[in-house]
């Protein structure tokens, strides 16, 4: 009889429960007790929550500083059995192959052939965890890796909070080792937001080395050049003004990776000039997650409710918001809420209850804010610029407005909401229609194919 995993790990941690393994580890935590204890009970702690790949990361991490430590080796080799990889070089690894408590996990044949992707290391608007739930649905293993994780909660195979760490003296070369033990796991490697597996992007010859296929997914603010952008939108603004080296780190990401991915054409435009190859992607969600209300109320003889989220408030344009929405508060009768420093999953329910989201009032395009919202039949505020409604499909039913005519805009929605029922009800077509995760995940999936093909890496 085969012993489940989370058995074999507590007889190997002497530990009854997931409370006794939070209490150990709660005490070796407040007397700074970083030993191979305390990265095995955080192991545990993630095969608890059926997260192997995390359980895999926490052991490493801790092996990587005592290489000897025999938990580590042991749960590491638990792991890789559990997850199909034993036959893959490795630093870490026990011979436990005749310990009587080791079953053999049976791998399917069809389960071994499966193209395996790692997606990192930034996620960018839940994008990453969307694009992974979807082409997993379609037949290939793609896991995400995040170093970045944010107050927004999303989910993550492999988390790695490296801010802490990043600026230690010798860091990288921490990164470099867990790219050597992480790359023959995966046949491609799909990142994001110019952030690859080093800080250095050492690891980009690495996987090249190994013949892997790469990548790059770029969502915004790290190749948005403001002279490009005001030829054709005169409210654009950017994070990042240094140009210089915006391009230079472009010029090198495409001399390394040579495709691209973005998610419309307003992207298209700062980086057709560098990769050999650029695809578009919409943005995508998942639709079950995201539905209109099922009991709808109608908006006459009530007041509505207003919603913005600025997760970027100069970017987003929050003060031209705020400014309108003070005006109008003296003629109309609404409530008005600011969305901020809430998880993914709080701001839903809050977008839930709207009767009209804002998005941004400068890009020009609209992001995932605007895609949720339409999908769960919001009527959308958000500036599209000339250029970009030449671009976009033409039954986008976004309601357009800029800097200067939010106030007229939202006056207009405020004297006759009657309107925005049937533009919520196009909203979720339109969603459905252009950014279904299951639609889109079909595009990236040929692009994976693609990139394989080409890398003769299928």
């Amino acid at each position: 009889m085969m012993v489940p995993l989370e058995k074999k790990i507590q007889r190997l941690l002497n530990i009854k429960n997931e409370e006794e393994a939070k209490t150990k580890l709660k005490k070796l935590e407040s007397n700074r007790t970083f030993t191979g204890e305390y990265y095995a009970l955080h192991a545990f702690l993630a095969i608890s929550d059926h997260f192997l790949p995390q359980g895999w990361l926490w052991c490493w991490r801790g092996l990587d500083k005592t290489p000897g430590d025999k938990q580590l080796l042991y749960i590491m080799d638990y792991i890789n059995n559990e997850l199909g990889r034993e036959g893959f070089p490795t630093r870490f690894s026990t011979s436990i192959k005749n310990r009587v408590e080791q079953e053999k996990i049976p791998i399917e044949a069809a389960e071994r052939e499966k193209t395996t992707i790692l997606q990192g290391t930034m996620e960018i608007a839940n994008q990453m965890h969307t694009i992974s739930k979807g082409t997993t649905r379609l037949g290939v293993i793609n896991h995400t890796l995040n170093y970045y994780p944010a107050y927004l909660g999303y989910a993550s195979d492999y988390t790695w909070p490296i801010s802490r760490e990043m600026r230690a003296p010798g860091f990288n070369n921490n990164l470099k080792r867990f790219t050597a033990d992480i790359v023959p796991f995966y046949d491609l490697f799909h990142f994001h937001f110019g952030k690859t597996l080093t800080l250095n992007h050492a690891d980009l010859d690495v996987i090249k080395h190994q013949r892997k296929g790469m990548i790059m997914h770029h969502w915004g603010s790290e190749v948005r050049l403001l002279s490009t952008a005001r030829k054709t939108n005169p409210y654009a603004k950017v994070k990042i003004e240094d140009e210089k080296m915006l391009k230079q780190n472009l010029a090198f990401l495409s001399g390394k990776i040579p495709h691209c991915i973005v998610a419309d054409e307003e992207m298209y435009q700062y980086v057709k000039d560098y990769y050999q190859k650029v695809s578009i992607v919409p943005l995508m969600i998942d639709l079950q997650k995201y539905k209109p209300p099922e009991v709808s109320r109608p908006v006459q003889n009530r007041p509505l409710k207003i919603v913005h989220a600025p997760t970027s408030p100069e970017i987003k344009g929050t003060s031209h918001v705020v400014n309108a929405i003070d005006k109008l508060k003296s003629e109309y009768s609404f409530e008005f809420t600011l969305i901020q420093k809430m998880s993914h999953e709080q701001a839903r329910q809050e977008y839930q209850k709207a009767d009209l989201v804002i998005d941004q009032l400068h890009i020009g395009s609209y992001g995932l804010l605007a895609v949720e919202s339409m999908a769960m039949g919001k009527p959308v505020i958000c500036w599209i610029s000339d250029y970009m409604k030449e671009k976009y499909p033409s039954d986008l039913p976004l309601i357009s407005a800029n800097p200067d005519s939010i106030e007229n805009t939202l006056r207009n929605l405020l004297q006759h909401p009657e309107q925005l029922e049937e533009i919520g009800q196009k909203s979720r077509i339109y969603t459905e229609e252009h950014h279904d995760m299951i639609k889109n995940s079909q595009q990236i999936l040929h692009i994976y194919e693609e990139e394989l093909s080409a890398n003769d890496l299928s």
